[in-house]
């Protein structure tokens, strides 16, 4: 359910609004209502709805105010502004502050349903894109404690409940660079602290950051460091 708070000075503008929000979709509800901007930040800080419908012009804080604190708190919603043809320009003022929308009084429910699909895809791209980074900080951060473990994309992909393909995906996007790259640079520094501050065997080594051929894990660093692990060492 999306929550709605509804911000007005008159009472009647607040229950046809109300009418209309709970008539225009199933999935989204009012939560509260305010008679002016100070009552309605207030009521943001509190509750915290998703979406906020303010009229422009209120008394003690009006709505251009009002956004605008919203805006430097970081309250995170989507703002519809309404507007009578004389407040226009402060509708079009509001829109500096990134509201999603502004609507003519009296509100049309079509144009309010509109708005509000508007808005709900907006939050849900938002909510996508926080929950894509948290993630994406999961999986750097299990690659990070299991790279020397037979470590595989499908492997993450069960680990995490997910496609190989979306986690290849978020590791680029994390990272800037492939799954297997990130991977074996990151078994590459690790080897090399362990040549410069310890005093395993190369093959141990190998073994330690997830390489079981000694042959192979020679050629990769090489590859990477420009040097074989015994000319590193040296």
């Amino acid at each position: 359910m999306f929550r709605v708070l509804l911000v007005d000075d008159e009472e009647l503008v607040r229950v046809s609004i109300g009418f209309s929000v709970r008539g225009a979709m199933d999935n989204v509800g009012v939560v509260g209502e305010a008679a002016n901007g100070l009552e309605g930040l207030k009521l943001i800080r509190e509750s915290r709805p998703d979406i906020v419908i303010t009229d422009i012009r209120m008394p003690k804080l009006d709505g251009l105010e009002m956004i605008r604190m919203i805006r430097e708190e970081n309250l995170d919603v989507e703002v519809v502004v309404l507007s009578g043809y004389a407040d226009f320009e402060y509708a079009r003022q509001a829109m500096k502050y990134g509201v999603t929308d502004y609507l003519l009084k009296p509100v049309e429910t079509e144009s309010l349903r509109e708005t509000l699909g508007v808005c709900i895809e907006r939050i849900a791209k938002r909510r996508n894109l926080v929950q894509e980074e948290k993630l994406s900080k999961r999986v750097i951060a299990y690659i990070d404690g299991h790279y020397q473990e037979d470590i595989f994309l499908d492997k993450l992909a069960e680990e995490f409940g997910s496609s190989s393909k979306y986690l290849s995906s978020l590791i680029k996007n994390e990272t800037g660079k492939k799954f297997s790259v990130y991977l074996t640079e990151l078994r590459i520094r690790r080897a090399e602290d362990l040549l410069l501050h310890t005093e395993l065997g190369v093959k141990e080594i190998a073994a330690s950051v997830g390489y079981s051929d000694q042959r192979y894990f020679n050629r990769i660093f090489k590859k990477l460091t420009g040097k074989t692990p015994t000319q590193y060492r040296e």
